[in-house]
């Protein structure tokens, strides 16, 4: 055995059973996903393996967590919208939970005045599956945005796949999103009528563009005031 007595390999196959099994002990749930073979049967480094052996680093560990997955995703939707506006360069204000009784989650903050924006991120849909996606609408959110008098977008963010380890890719030249976003006016939905989102109409940075030019056509411009006002 390359010129190592029986005693003194029996001795190190030991102390390697103690140390995976240390490593083991110490993994959220005790899941191996992959068996790291260190060179020479030494381990080279204890903390890149315990990370390869929960699946490469991807994988979000409960301990510590705050938020149940529903707001997660919650969360997520609106730091995605945020994303977009502040590559737009517009701001977007979020409601706080105590106020949020325009059915809106944010505000986009054009210039003039600003487009008020209900989020919903949900992992349901595929982003290339179908070319719409239809959510249900509560009949007081219908009646709120019916009452605004400045345009009101619905914006579905669909993560896919549904697992918040792939959400975001870390790469050695950039982090990435596996999330789309895409959106609908919905001031005007009739009575009855479910939200219909179109995959043709894709939230960028473009779309704000879009969304502005709405919220300038819904104001007099003699009076400065909203269209009802």
């Amino acid at each position: 055995m390359g010129g190592v007595a029986l005693p003194q390999l029996i001795a190190r196959l030991l102390s390697m059973a103690a140390w995976s099994a240390s490593l083991v002990s110490g993994l959220p749930n005790g899941r191996v996903r992959y068996l790291v073979h260190a060179k020479g049967g030494y381990p080279i480094d204890q903390q890149r393996v315990r990370m390869a052996a929960v699946g490469g680093g991807n994988d979000l560990s409960t301990e510590g967590a705050t938020l149940g997955a529903n707001r997660a995703k919650s969360r997520f939707g609106v730091a995605y919208v945020r994303a977009v506006c502040s590559q737009a360069g517009v701001g977007f204000d979020e409601t706080s939970p105590d106020e949020d009784v325009l059915a809106v989650d944010g505000s986009v903050e054009f210039e003039f005045a600003p487009a008020r924006v209900q989020v919903k991120c949900t992992g349901q849909f595929r982003i290339k599956g179908g070319t719409t996606a239809t959510w249900p609408v509560d009949g007081t959110w219908r009646r709120r945005w019916k009452r605004s008098g400045v345009p009101v977008y619905f914006v579905l963010v669909i993560v896919d796949p549904d697992e918040p380890a792939s959400w975001l890719h870390h790469q050695d030249t950039a982090t990435l999103h596996r999330a789309a976003a895409f959106w609908v006016r919905v001031d005007a939905i009739e009575e009855e009528q479910n939200i219909v989102v179109p995959k043709t109409q894709r939230f960028t940075a473009d779309t704000l563009r879009v969304w502005a030019a709405d919220v300038e056509a819904s104001f007099d411009g003699s009076r400065g005031g909203g269209a009802d006002v």
